[in-house]
């Protein structure tokens, strides 16, 4: 099984609804299991954004991991800290921006194949 650490970045977040592929940000792969280590998002704006944060996995319900989080104007936000958070196979991550355009993402994690 090889181990790889790797990063995955989605500029300027959409503010579409949920189930909208706009809002991919990282996808585990048919034989990859994704362990999230950190997902920074950066508000570009001079004003305050919320941002949510959703696993879609390739069976069952959406669900979110952060709701409505404010980001302050000019600043940046550390999502995923000190959890690991387990995408399987197929497993989605999603995020939006409640100001188009307005929001950056990063997200590192370990892939192990």
């Amino acid at each position: 099984m090889a181990n790889t650490f790797k990063q995955a970045t989605k500029s300027s977040l959409v503010t579409t609804v949920i189930s909208n592929s706009g809002t991919n940000v990282l996808s585990a792969g048919s034989s990859s299991t994704l362990i999230l280590l950190s997902a920074m998002v950066a508000n570009k704006t001079s004003t305050s954004v919320n941002i949510d944060l959703y696993i879609k996995p390739s069976s069952g319900d959406e669900v979110h991991l952060l709701k409505d989080v404010p980001v302050p104007a000019g600043s940046s936000l550390e999502l995923i800290s000190g959890s690991k958070i387990i995408l399987e196979s197929s497993d989605v991550l999603r995020a939006r921006c409640n100001t188009g355009s307005a929001a950056d993402i990063a997200v590192s994690f370990l892939d192990q194949t």
